[in-house]
């Protein structure tokens, strides 16, 4: 037998991070010099995009949460091996089979206001964000019945269906907690008002975002430095420059840049990520309306000779929504499988079957990011091979959602997947109803396996229905994923890490500081 996908992933990025340790970069976390820890430091982060908003009942960008988890606390938390662990919530657990989930509180956590954070404020956040005109999160609280206080410090959320996914959700955007004192402030969604280790002291829109430490914290070992600061700059050569000069601690980098970075002194390994790169297509315009054409679409990609050729061998090829060694990953549903395989003949017998023998054409936007940019580039002249005639279209990347969904131009996209706290939020476009499906392209057989994949209070309940709603989405086939995205993340010798940290391609700063040598 073969090496399991999963295995071959842990595989490959160990080795990885052992061949940058090779060229000068160090792969492990940790103080990287022999400074000591400076408790009034700053650490500086480098992304490719400001907060969509500080509120988070309105953000719809999955990528606001390397933000919120400053300013914000979430009833639940993700730990490092992707395990769900207490955080403002102590304990929680499904009752009455399964029908509610109760949740024990901390009892010594003030929102920075003053406003005591409590059962009363998980209530009022709940129903904030199920109610909130413009709420983003209502479909992820739709099978929410109501929140009942049961006393100060124990909450009842009460379910009309199945809700096993409610607990990851809570460790994001949905259990973030917001001061319900800060409800109606007019600038909540560029003045937070948490209970996070940090506070938001300047927003500069396109440039930066600083934060100084919480002295009020509840856990006053979270901040290990005074300030922090993320930078926004979407070119990756100047990301690495920035790490470089002394103006930043971390940031994550194109894969052609590993090698030059470690070969810099930089550390360097492949970042903790949950992004899958896809192909979307607009299902409610010819040629896309019809499956075959978009099943053609599939078979003309060359996922291996993607990642390799532009990502340099890092990342997976992948048929799903999911890394290979992710929980709910299923094994049966690959890209080397007949039905999901690059072979451009059968795109081309596909596009005869369905009218087009000699071929369509169609555009492609393309966001407006490098990584975007270079992929657009590859798949041009493989679709074309396969008689998918693609012009190109660059837009700008924030607004890719709301040309394709909301206007509905251009035929197709390649587009990133954000980090997701559960799989069925990243298989949720597939139902009806959702913004990224207005064409409503779904089947019976799909919607039932998403709400079974919800049923149970365990992941190992709950696999069975997941891997059942992996194999009937293929047959929707709105969009396919390409490869699981792994850039490379690099940090200076100023950067320290608590034991066990691997940084993210969306990171947290938990536990995260700088050596005094820092400025």
């Amino acid at each position: 037998m073969g090496v399991p996908y999963s295995r071959r992933v842990v595989v490959l990025l160990a080795a990885l991070a052992l061949l940058l340790a090779g060229c000068g970069g160090r792969a492990t976390s940790g103080a990287g010099g022999s400074g000591v820890l400076d408790p009034g430091g700053t650490f500086r982060y480098v992304f490719v995009q400001n907060p969509s908003t500080f509120d988070p009942h309105k953000s719809a960008n999955p990528w606001d949460m390397i933000f919120f988890r400053l300013v914000y606390d979430q009833l639940i938390m993700e730990d490092e091996q992707g395990d769900l662990v207490p955080q403002l919530a102590t304990s929680w657990e499904f009752v009455d089979g399964d029908t509610a989930l109760v949740l024990t509180l901390r009892d010594d956590v003030t929102f920075i206001d003053g406003t005591p954070f409590d059962a009363a404020a998980v209530k009022a956040n709940i129903e904030r964000a199920m109610t909130l005109e413009g709420s983003t999160q209502k479909g992820a609280l739709a099978r929410v019945a109501g929140v009942d206080v049961v006393d100060a410090h124990t909450a009842r959320i009460n379910l009309s269906g199945p809700g096993g996914n409610l607990p990851a959700l809570l460790s994001g955007t949905t259990g973030s907690m917001i001061s319900p004192a800060a409800f109606d402030n007019p600038d909540l969604d560029q003045n937070p008002v948490g209970s996070g280790m940090a506070r938001l002291a300047e927003y500069v829109p396109g440039q930066v975002t600083r934060y100084d430490r919480n002295p009020d914290y509840w856990d006053p070992g979270a901040a290990k430095a005074a300030h922090y600061e993320i930078f926004v700059q979407t070119s990756a050569p100047t990301r690495l420059t920035m790490l470089q000069t002394g103006q930043a601690e971390l940031t994550y980098l194109d894969p052609s840049q590993a090698e030059q970075a470690a070969a810099a002194g930089l550390n360097t390994a492949p970042s903790k990520s949950l992004s899958i790169m896809s192909l979307y297509m607009n299902t409610g315009k010819p040629p896309f309306d019809d499956i075959r054409v978009r099943q053609a679409m599939q078979h003309a990609v060359d996922r291996g000779a993607i990642v390799e050729g532009l990502f340099f061998g890092i990342g997976e090829p992948v048929a799903q929504y999911m890394p290979p060694d992710y929980w709910a990953y299923n094994p049966d549903v690959t890209p080397d499988d007949p039905a999901h395989r690059y072979d451009p003949e059968r795109a081309r017998q596909l596009l005869a079957e369905a009218g087009h023998p000699g071929g369509v054409d169609f555009e492609m936007l393309v966001p407006s990011l490098d990584d975007h940019r270079a992929v657009a580039e590859a798949l041009v002249p493989m679709l074309a091979e396969a008689g998918l005639r693609a012009s190109t279209r660059v837009v700008e990347s924030p607004t890719t959602g709301v040309t394709f969904y909301g206007r509905e131009e251009g035929n197709a996209f390649p587009g990133m997947g954000a980090p997701f706290q559960d799989p069925t939020t990243v298989y949720q476009a597939s139902l009806p109803g959702q913004y990224a499906n207005p064409w409503n392209t779904s089947s019976p057989e799909f919607q039932q396996a998403w709400m079974d994949a919800l049923a149970g209070s365990s992941r190992e309940s709950r696999l069975e229905a997941m891997h059942r709603m992996v194999e009937e989405e293929k047959k929707i086939l709105k969009s396919f994923p390409l490869h699981a995205h792994v850039p490379p993340s690099a940090w200076t010798d100023r950067a320290v890490f608590p034991e066990g940290y691997r940084p993210a391609y969306a990171p947290t700063f938990r536990g995260v500081g700088v050596t005094g040598d820092s400025r």
